[in-house]
């Protein structure tokens, strides 16, 4: 991990480090295909809470409790494309 001048890690220089060595190693195939996952995921994520907030909340089920804890703890970027019966 990279830390800044307070020790402090953080995950913006190790994504701009991959960014550039991306862009170094492979031209802009690597950077497009690196977004293009990117983008992927965060639509997921996006699908995730709209799901999240789109069932029907009267009686709680395996529908609701999926949505919202993917949503909460980052897994909804998988999730969000998984169709799951909302009774």
């Amino acid at each position: 991990m990279y830390k800044t001048k307070n020790n402090a890690t953080c995950s913006y220089y190790l994504v701009i480090l991959i960014f550039k060595r991306m862009s170094k190693s492979s031209g802009g195939i690597g950077v497009l295909i690196y977004f293009a996952i990117v983008i992927f995921l965060l639509v997921g994520e996006i699908k995730c809470i709209v799901k999240a907030v789109r069932c029907n909340w009267e009686p709680v089920g395996k529908a609701e409790i999926i949505y919202t804890a993917s949503a909460c703890c980052g897994a909804g970027c998988i999730v969000g494309w998984i169709h799951i019966e909302d009774k």
